[in-house]
């Protein structure tokens, strides 16, 4: 089990518990780096084909992270992380849903302290389903409390879009208006026509941040088949503005065969701000933050431009560098093993490293990075819907460059809810002016939303002294942005551990 060390933030730590520090007797506190090491795990329980949606969060409250996978020809599965190994109980906690699934977003839409699941079907056949999460048992509640719509579900969100520390349930549909629903306690409003946010284009991916500084969530929609992107301005009054075109990121004129898909969120340059990369039918695309409330597509000349037919992707700092890699995946529909990307960062420039047993067994549609087994190193889930594809589990055995420990911060209400989606933990380091910024998941990889911590790698600072670091979180609150910071964190305090900021309503 994994300890989760709680604590409240206001200038400094008020309580924290030690763990075991990975080993630091090299002095330069660096090794070389060795290449890319996965091994898969559990590779007859992860071996069913059809899987589309993968998204990790920690559904019993044992300390460690729980995986449900949706599948279109079987029914949907959650694997239970028994510490040893998985043990799928999806039908023993009610999830076992049969209708193909595309979408799923874990979220503690009733501030109990447990992540519920939204669950999004391929056709409008059924209605999506939303699971309350009763001790570890599910129960759909989607009628009672208004959110039962169906459709070509595909992106999922649970976002506080008005800041009034509860989720909101953001939908993207791809076969009619996205839908927005304002959380109300008992039950849900359905605001999608009086919020303006009811893009009504063919909506794939959608990556919910704050493009503008002002610290509330607007929300980047991803469009198929020729149709234009938009960017949704959060006007902090309930309305959105699309603000794609006045800075260029609405990509017109494309064919019907291309459009953007998934969506990965990441400060892949360490400059403390938030990109976003597209996954794309047609060229990807990388939008770099410009930190004034623009973008430039910096892809472009690199190997993250590649026209690929990509689906889905995801950032990670897979080799503990400090700095963020790129998994990205792709779809051929007569291909079970189209090939995959594995793209190494190096102070912000990429290379291609893929290892041979993610081109042999890669992914269609969801990619996932977590540590699952709390060894301080990104693991990572895929799905491959191909009636010949899995849906492979890695575990990262690649010796991390850096031998400074990793940071996991997740951010909560004063009762353990997490329900912070889209704060923000920024990480500086005085010693040597190291910065970097993460997110808490807003959804990405494929139509797909989990609940767990950001990870955080430090590099090896110069002088071989790990040094301290601070944290700073932010979040939308009350109609204004809030932040809190401690100072003097020391990494290795916290090996092995969940660093769990919980702040009450209205706090600092």
């Amino acid at each position: 089990m994994r300890r989760i060390a709680a604590f409240a933030l206001a200038t400094s730590i008020l309580a924290s518990c030690s763990g075991e520090a990975p080993e630091s007797a090299e002095t330069s506190l660096a090794r070389a780096y060795a290449g890319p090491r996965f091994a898969s795990v559990q590779p007859d329980l992860f071996g069913a084909d059809g899987a589309q949606a993968n998204a990790w969060a920690d559904y019993d409250g044992d300390g460690d992270l729980d995986l449900f996978v949706g599948f279109r020809g079987r029914a949907n599965r959650l694997y239970r992380n028994d510490g040893s190994a998985f043990v799928d109980v999806a039908t023993e906690v009610g999830l076992a849903d049969e209708p193909e699934t595309r979408a799923a977003a874990w979220g503690d839409f009733d501030s109990d302290g447990d992540p519920d699941l939204y669950v999004g079907f391929a056709t409008g056949g059924d209605a999506n389903r939303l699971y309350r999460n009763d001790g570890g048992a599910f129960v759909d509640v989607a009628p009672e409390v208004g959110v039962s719509r169906g459709g070509v579900t595909r992106q999922p969100a649970w976002v506080d879009y008005d800041g009034d520390a509860d989720l909101d349930l953001f939908v993207a549909f791809r076969d009619g208006p996205n839908r927005l629903f304002r959380n109300d306690g008992a039950s849900f409003t359905d605001v999608t026509e009086s919020s303006g946010i009811g893009d009504p284009r063919r909506t794939v991916g959608v990556a919910w941040f704050d493009i503008d500084g002002d610290q509330d969530l607007d929300a980047f929609v991803a469009n198929q088949n020729g149709d234009e992107d938009a960017l949704y301005r959060n006007q902090g009054d309930g309305t959105f503005v699309d603000v794609a075109e006045s800075l260029g990121m609405h990509q017109p004129g494309r064919s019907e065969e291309l459009g953007s898909v998934g969506t990965a969120l990441g400060d892949y340059d360490n400059d403390g701000d938030i990109d976003l990369f597209v996954a794309s039918y047609g060229p990807d695309v990388l939008w770099e933050n410009q930190g004034d409330g623009t973008f430039r597509n910096a892809a472009p000349g690199t190997p993250l431009a590649g026209d690929h037919h990509s689906v889905a992707a995801a950032w990670g700092d897979f080799d503990g560098d400090g700095w963020l890699d790129l998994y990205v995946d792709t779809f051929l529909a007569d291909e079970a093993e189209a090939r995959d990307y594995l793209f190494r960062n190096v102070d912000g420039m990429f290379e291609e490293v893929t290892p041979e047993v993610m081109v042999e067994a890669g992914a269609s549609h969801g990619v996932s990075w977590a540590d699952f087994d709390g060894d301080g190193d990104l693991d990572l889930s895929l799905a491959n819907n191909h009636v010949d594809g899995h849906h492979p589990l890695y575990r990262n055995e690649t010796p991390p460059t850096s031998l400074v420990p990793p940071l996991q911060v997740g951010l909560t209400d004063a009762g353990g809810a997490w329900v912070r989606a889209g704060a923000t933990v920024t990480i500086r380091r005085p010693a040597d002016g190291f910065l970097t910024t993460r997110i808490l998941d807003t959804g990405g990889g494929y139509a797909s939303q989990s609940v767990m911590p950001v990870h955080v790698t430090l590099p090896p600072p110069p002088d071989g002294d790990p040094g301290a670091v601070d944290v700073e979180l932010r979040w939308f609150e009350g109609g204004e942005g809030r932040s809190s910071t401690a100072n003097g964190v020391q990494p290795a305090a916290f090996f092995g551990q969940w660093l769990v900021v919980a702040v009450s309503f209205g706090g600092p």
